[in-house]
């Protein structure tokens, strides 16, 4: 199986629903500013909204990465697995 994110850049109506009405947008994958974590891990933009947020890969692999969750007024959360020990800074 590949890619869920690849599966769906493959799938236009896929893609479609998850950007209206989901707001989720695979083109939006560069936060409006610098996003780091304390830590140094990396962190990979992958989607964002229409609000200005950003949908963030965190640290080093593929798909099965924790998912940072940016918005564009500086706050972020957790929105799937991760390490308790890194926070955005």
């Amino acid at each position: 199986m590949g890619s869920l994110i690849t599966t769906i850049r493959g799938n236009d109506a896929a893609a479609r629903f998850l950007a209206w009405p989901g707001d989720f947008d695979l083109d939006r994958g560069d936060h409006v500013e610098d996003v780091h974590l304390a830590s140094g891990a990396t962190l990979e933009g992958f989607a964002g909204d229409g609000a200005g947020g950003t949908y963030f890969f965190w640290g080093d692999g593929g798909e099965e990465r924790p998912v940072l969750y940016a918005d564009s007024e500086g706050g972020a959360a957790l929105r799937r697995g991760g390490p308790d020990r890194d926070r955005p800074a």
